[in-house]
């Protein structure tokens, strides 16, 4: 466990956060291996079907993320306060919350998963494989559910590195159950799919057997329910939840628009957004870090503490982005290429909108960098309504955008490329005058 309350501010949110990159890059393997071995093994609507089915998986599962980002926000306080007794309630709550909500939102998914594909645009070409890839990770939606949930608590108390290990393992696991399935026995999108459900089953083992054999804070040996604190985890999570599900729907329907395009923008979209992913995660993981260090800080009436480690957390985030812009406009042919299989007859095409889409966003890293150092701080604080508005702002404001210069401008897959730095810009704009006005003041739970 770790005390933010006392001693270096930069080591101590560095050195928190460094594990929980690397777990996390291990995490987003999990996506980017499926896509880059079936682009390179399958083909490019193969591709296609895996991008568009996960941006559905996505809007599912990060409602419920969602709420553990809350909660975690809420345990880390109590933590930082000393109320052992409140955190572990929260815990249970929390497990009894989200099971019962898995359950519901996974038997819905599998049942209309052809008619959500539809809802998209999903070409002809590619909704067997995209309905079938969705259903069968579906099915296993509680295992990702649950590893977050207990890798989010762990990391509320302070601990980044112990998730680490298992998550390397189910990772690895992922990469050889994928080259197995998919480039030996040839199942296509199918075996990808399994071998993602596979891998994350493991993790998910593998954390909670940790938690109840070495973590007694968090051991809960009888689940309960108390209607207080699930009140108090819906106002602190629901935010979140209500967030994740709102930015996962402006993802939709920006999804919608590049399947208007065809299967070849969702293609090169596809392998865009996950070397994106990968890009922009040291930026994603200290904000996250910077979320525990405030909130641990504001627990404990250290309020100066805390506007410090947000100055120092977005100095460092802010020189990551310019280091991953300037990366990726030197290399964005040869890392597209990676996903796309040479003799297939869409690749050049696929390059082409790739390169194009990917050279234009990754100049605007910084707004990035801005964005989410104050929806950090702002989470941190305990002001939940405020850390989920202006994402949402954000993607709305690049949804519209989106729309706008396609239907207004006749712009091609290039509008979509535009309208995230156009997002990113007026919500930053508009946090930095949050902050300023001190609007955030008052926020903290205990």
């Amino acid at each position: 466990m770790r005390d933010f309350t006392e001693g270096n501010i930069a080591k101590q949110i560095l050195l928190f956060s460094l594990p929980m990159l690397i777990g996390n890059l291990f995490q987003q393997l999990y996506s980017l291996v499926d896509a880059l071995i079936v682009g390179r093994f399958v083909s490019g609507d193969a591709l296609a079907s895996v991008g568009v089915s996960m941006n559905i998986l996505m809007f599912v599962v990060a409602s419920l993320i969602g709420l553990t980002t809350g909660s975690a926000v809420l345990i880390s306080q109590f933590y930082g306060a000393k109320q052992l007794d409140r955190l572990k309630s929260t815990v249970s709550v929390s497990i009894i919350f989200l099971a019962c909500l898995t359950v519901v939102l996974t038997t819905l998914g599998i049942t209309f998963a052809p008619v959500l594909l539809r809802a998209l645009n999903a070409s002809d070409e590619i909704i067997g494989d995209a309905t079938t890839y969705l259903r069968i990770l579906m099915s296993g939606m509680l295992f990702p559910v649950f590893y977050n949930m207990y890798c989010a608590y762990l990391r509320a108390l302070g601990d980044s590195r112990t998730p680490l290990y298992f998550l390397i393992f189910s990772t690895i696991l992922n990469t050889g159950l994928d080259l197995l399935f998919v480039a030996r026995l040839d199942m296509g999108v199918m075996g990808a799919a399994a071998a993602t459900i596979a891998a994350q089953m493991a993790a998910a083992v593998l954390c909670v057997v940790y938690v109840y054999r070495r973590v007694p804070v968090l051991q809960v040996r009888k689940l309960e329910f108390d209607s207080g604190l699930f009140r108090s985890i819906i106002k602190y999570g629901a935010p979140a939840a209500l967030q994740q599900s709102i930015v996962s729907l402006a993802n939709l329907t920006i999804t919608r628009l590049i399947n208007s395009f065809g299967s070849t923008a969702m293609a090169a979209i596809t392998a865009v957004s996950r070397i994106d992913q990968l890009a922009i995660m040291p930026v994603g993981n200290l904000s996250m870090a910077l979320s525990t260090f405030v909130a641990q800080n504001m627990g404990a009436h250290q309020e100066d503490r805390a506007k410090k480690g947000f100055r120092t957390a977005l100095l460092y985030m802010l020189l990551i982005s310019v280091c991953m812009s300037a990366l990726l406009m030197a290399f964005s042919p040869q890392l597209i290429s990676l996903f796309l299989k040479q003799d297939d007859v869409n690749t050049p095409e696929i390059l082409r909108i790739g390169r194009m889409y990917l050279s234009t966003m990754v100049v605007f890293y910084f707004l990035f960098a801005f964005l989410f150092g104050f929806n950090g701080f702002f989470r941190g604080v305990g002001d939940a309504v405020i850390a989920m508005v202006f994402p949402i702002v954000s993607l709305t404001i690049r949804a519209l955008s989106a729309y706008g210069l396609v239907g207004f401008a006749g712009m091609g897959p290039e509008a979509l490329a535009w309208s995230i730095p156009i997002g990113w810009g007026l919500s930053s704009l508009l946090s930095w005058i949050y902050y300023r006005k001190g609007y955030w003041k008052g926020k903290v739970a205990v």
